[in-house]
């Protein structure tokens, strides 16, 4: 696909979602979708890193090769 296709599809699909308020309805529409995911899952709805972070294990400084 060259460029000017590319730039005629995109146009194209633009335009039918600009029309009749299409593209608002799908923002909507994926939002709605959106939030019934997450309503589906246990987990509350709490900030992120509120636990403290935990110490991870390293190699030796020396690689091990003692």
């Amino acid at each position: 696909m060259n460029r000017k296709a590319l730039e005629e599809a995109v146009r194209k699909a633009v335009k039918k979602f600009t029309t009749d308020g299409q593209y608002q309805k799908y923002v909507r529409k994926t939002y709605k979708n959106m939030f019934a995911k997450i309503a589906q899952g246990k987990r509350k709805n709490t900030a992120p890193f509120t636990e403290d972070p935990h110490m991870g294990k390293s190699p030796p400084v020396d690689g091990g090769t003692n």
